[in-house]
């Protein structure tokens, strides 16, 4: 077992939640509730997806466990991306009353504002930050 700290990749999952919200609400104000809704889906897709690829890739660390460390990326990834797809078809199937354009556009937003993050993460394995 390692005793690597892991990444606190959780306040990526939470910034782009809250980032979601703000703009769906902006949207609420200047344009409509249809609007609003569909970029918060969007950005949920984008949130839900990424947390499902953070809890795999990140389940195992330390040079002993690199194998294991590169299959959960992969099976991360694999699964992020099948996430991903699935909630866009529940999407544009289950629900009549939605802005396709907003939905995506609250994707991409949720998706930049994560790799922003990403990169202001202050983070060391040994946990001597």
């Amino acid at each position: 077992m390692s005793n690597l700290k892991p990444p606190p990749v959780h306040r990526v999952i939470v910034v782009q939640l809250v980032a979601t919200v703000l703009i769906a609400a902006i949207f609420l104000f200047i344009s409509n509730e249809v609007a609003a809704y569909s970029i918060l889906i969007g950005g949920c897709i984008s949130a839900i997806s990424n947390h499902f690829f953070a809890v795999q890739a990140f389940r195992y660390r330390g040079a002993r466990n690199a194998e294991k460390v590169v299959q959960s990326f992969m099976k991360g990834e694999a699964g992020k991306i099948i996430i991903t797809l699935l909630l866009f078809a529940l999407t544009f199937i289950l629900i009549s009353a939605i802005n396709e354009v907003a939905v995506i556009g609250g994707f991409f937003a949720a998706q930049f504002v994560g790799i922003m993050m990403s990169g202001m993460i202050n983070y060391s394995p040994a946990g001597t930050n």
